[in-house]
């Protein structure tokens, strides 16, 4: 397996951790000074990062819908489904970075344009 497919198969489990509720597992594939930088929050270890994001109090799942290799840095095109207690559905796009097949570094990416406009008049 070339360093390609080893940095998505580590984004994939990743990603299937959550989804399944197992921060413990997802915690497995990040680097212990793994730095998240987001627009609700930032974080320079995976404690951190899970503590903020189980803030949130929601139940949510990721739905990949592609995946872009470059070496060791992958990014991550997905659906963000909220489950509970609402629900809603958005684009979610994160930059991750690997080091020796750990996530190290995740940027989330906001791009306005991708979000469908709503109005609230």
């Amino acid at each position: 397996m070339n360093s390609k497919e080893q940095s998505l198969e580590v984004v994939e489990n990743f990603f299937n951790a959550i989804n399944k509720g197992d921060f413990i597992e997802a915690k497995s594939y990040m680097a212990t000074n793994h730095n998240y930088v987001g627009p609700m929050f930032s974080t320079n270890n995976p404690e951190d990062y899970f503590e903020k994001l189980m803030a949130f109090e929601m139940e949510f799942a990721v739905e990949t819908q592609d995946l872009i290799v470059a070496e060791n840095a992958v990014t991550h095109l997905s659906l963000l489904k909220v489950v509970n207690p609402v629900k809603a559905t958005s684009i979610d796009e994160k930059a991750l970075s690997l080091v020796s097949l750990k996530i190290i570094k995740t940027n989330k990416i906001w791009k306005l344009k991708l979000l469908p406009y709503q109005s609230y008049i």
